[in-house]
């Protein structure tokens, strides 16, 4: 109901008055005759008369309410002709009735519109108000102010509206003053203009408060402000420093392509539904400090032009910074990220843009549930207290995208032929590999390097002939999945070492194999474990004698890893020269493997 007073106040076009011949009688009219200045003026209406079907050509003609009705009361002739055309003294621009009899015949008209209606509508639309002082004032009523205006400073600091209340478009040229106000049911301010200071702090909104497409030219304080219910600032624009510090939203709240020209202050403030900044601008400061988000935050599409700051800010559902802009700093220090659903993402930066990336902290955070897909995350500065995923075989860490369940609408982007596009998430482990590689921090660098070549193992063929065979042998055979087995893609310095141990073992086994043999310098046969068994003997000693070959056999197998020339023994040819070239090709690429993660572990 109060949408359509609103729309139907600003859309009624107002009837063209008749011209009263007689001014100075029009004008006497405010006073009249027999009456000395000195007694109480009252100004005379011709609403019951417009109600009977009589003829109101002489009155007021600018239009109330929701019907076609007029104002009806007597035309003001105002001197200096201020008003456009003629009206009446409760919608006149008179500068005289800012004080002396005139004052008083507007704030009598006032208060008898008040009494006249008692806890039903009284109408103020498109009154230009003096001087005004409703501190501590109880309104019954369900009063409308649409299209006022309010040409001196507007005090209604501690006043309870008992039934709803309309601003809609209203004009505040000097401060307005609504602190520690009570707004029982519906309080609309949608579209209006504050010129000068703004103060709702204290207030308590029990039912809707709709401010959006409001203008704040001047500072806004809506400090400790409480919102009971929808809370809607949606294009909204603060020309000066804003604060909503301590202020509590409960139920859904609504800043979406708001403008906070300077400063925007929401400390400590409370949203205890979900809160919506969608494409808001914040051209100074914005300060989210210790603020807590009950539910899910949206700031998708916003601009933070300098510092945005979200120091110790608790985020009980998801904060989402999707396709944001930040163009100068962010802090996000001791900010929790603490979804009550489990296993749904904490925060969404994909898409979002980092003027300086340098500038972009995140100190003593949980990112392991944070999505930065199609975000670069390069140059961020993650300190060593910011907390990542651990991998499920506690090999390295985890980004969000790799486990974030297919169906999230949010992994629409990370879907490739039905399954998950694990070049994209290779893409973020390499940007966070190069970021801690730059700060020399390797140990995390190398835990994401892992990551990368792991989305490059399970990145399989999508297309082809024998497609299920292909992705099998490339997850299980491929050169970068025996790379994972032999040192988990150069990270471990300690599988190189047991392969290689196993493979000299295994060499110092085949070498004395009968149809391999090892053959010593000068001799002209081959040893084997067959040639050098003897039946004649027990089965102990050629046990006994096996073994001392055997050891042969790893003597050798090291000589060859090792690149001997003038060995004792030597693999007999050929097919003891075909094991060696093999174990020389094995050994020396799990050396390098071992030298490889040596260098990643402990460089400088």
């Amino acid at each position: 109901m109060a949408d359509e007073q609103e729309s139907a106040s600003a859309e009624r076009v107002e009837p063209e008055p008749a011209v009263v011949s007689d001014g100075k009688a029009a004008a006497e009219a405010e006073i009249e005759p027999g009456k000395s200045p000195d007694e109480e003026p009252r100004i005379e209406s011709d609403e019951s008369a417009a109600r009977q079907g009589e003829s109101v050509e002489i009155g007021c003609p600018v239009g109330m309410g929701l019907t076609d009705l007029r104002c009806g009361r007597k035309l003001h002739f105002a001197p200096g002709g201020p008003d456009e055309r003629p009206v009446c003294l409760m919608h006149s621009k008179d500068p005289l009735k800012q004080s002396g009899l005139l004052y008083e015949a507007f704030w009598l008209e006032f208060e008898r519109i008040l009494e006249d209606a008692g806890e039903k509508e009284a109408h103020f639309e498109r009154f230009v108000f003096p001087h005004l002082n409703l501190s501590k004032r109880k309104f019954q009523a369900i009063c409308r102010f649409a299209d006022a205006i309010f040409t001196q400073e507007a005090m209604f600091g501690d006043a309870v509206f008992a039934q709803g209340a309309s601003f809609f478009n209203a004009t505040f040229m000097q401060d307005a003053e609504f602190w520690n106000a009570t707004f029982t049911l519906d309080a609309s301010f949608r579209g209006a203009t504050f010129a000068q200071d703004a103060d709702f702090a204290d207030a308590i909104f029990t039912q809707d408060a709709h401010f959006d497409s409001a203008a704040f030219t001047q500072d806004a304080h809506f400090w400790k402000a409480t919102f009971l219910h929808l809370a809607d600032f949606s294009r909204a624009i603060f020309m000066r420093d804003t604060n909503f510090g301590d202020a509590t939203f409960t139920l859904a709240t609504d800043f979406s392509y708001a403008t906070f020209t300077q400063d925007a202050n929401f400390n400590q403030a409370t949203f205890t539904q979900d809160a919506v900044f969608r494409s808001a601008a914040f051209m100074q400061n914005a300060n989210f400090n210790r603020a807590t988000f009950a539910r899910s935050a949206y700031f998708n599409g916003a601009t933070f032009t300098l510092a945005a700051r979200f120091v110790e800010t608790r985020f009980q559902g998801t904060a989402s910074w999707w396709g944001s802009r930040f163009l100068d700093r962010a802090e996000f220090r001791r900010t929790i990220f603490d979804p009550q659903t489990a296993g749904h993402e904490s925060a969404l930066f994909a898409l979002a843009a980092f003027n300086k990336p340098g500038e972009i902290v995140f100190d003593e955070v949980d990112l392991s549930r944070v999505f930065f897909h199609d975000c670069d995350v390069s140059q961020v500065w993650f300190t060593s207290s910011a907390r990542w995923a651990n991998r499920e075989d506690n090999r390295g860490l985890a980004v969000y995208e790799e486990t974030i369940p297919l169906k999230e609408y949010r992994a629409l982007e990370l879907k490739r032929d039905g399954q998950r596009d694990y070049d994209a998430v290779a893409q973020i482990y390499q940007q966070l590999k190069k970021n801690y590689d730059s700060r020399l921090d390797y140990w995390t660098a190398n835990k994401f390097h892992y990551g990368e070549m792991e989305m490059k193992r399970l990145a399989v063929p999508t297309s082809g002939p024998l497609l299920g065979l292909r992705r099998c042998l490339h997850r299980r055979l491929s050169l970068v999945a025996l790379y994972r087995y032999a040192s988990d893609y150069g990270n471990s310095y300690g599988k190189p070492v047991l392969w290689l141990l196993g493979i000299l073992a295994l060499f110092a086994a085949l070498f004395p194999f009968p149809g391999v043999g090892l053959k010593r310098q000068g001799a002209s046969q081959a040893e084997s474990y067959a040639s050098v068994w003897n039946v004649q003997k027990g089965y102990a000693e050629n046990l006994w004698t096996e073994a001392r070959l055997a050891g042969k056999g790893a003597i050798t197998a090291v000589d060859t890893a090792t690149f001997q020339k003038s060995a004792e023994y030597a693999p007999a040819y050929p097919w003891g020269r075909v094991l060696a070239i093999f174990e020389t090709l094995l050994t020396s690429t799990l050396f390098g493997l071992f030298l490889l993660a040596i260098r990643r572990q402990f460089r400088r």
